[in-house]
């Protein structure tokens, strides 16, 4: 198995983590490196929402923030915003 190593670990950082692992495991200590071994998979792992799912929250944060204005937009509003001047508005195509 791969090995890593984390210097220059700010001591008090260090012992925040003995104390946490001392806690984490029930009936028994559990070691700094393998707490900190089950912290860096379960971040590694985790999966945060995906670029789809980022922009729909923007895009409702600003729809919210506009009717929390009094003001309203429409898709073609916000066309408006991204065509160069000129530019033929077309709709892509993806078959």
């Amino acid at each position: 198995m791969p090995t890593i190593t984390i210097r220059d670990l700010p001591e008090d950082v260090h012992a925040a983590l003995k104390v946490m692992a001392a806690g984490a495991q029930k009936g028994g200590r559990r070691s700094v490196e393998g707490f900190a071994r089950a912290l860096l998979v379960e971040a590694a792992r985790r999966r945060g929402p995906g670029l789809g799912s980022q922009l729909l929250a923007i895009g409702r944060q600003f729809h919210a923030s506009l009717d929390a204005a009094g003001e309203s937009t429409t898709n073609a509003d916000i066309d408006a915003l991204f065509k160069r001047s000129g530019e033929q508005g077309e709709p892509a195509s993806f078959e």
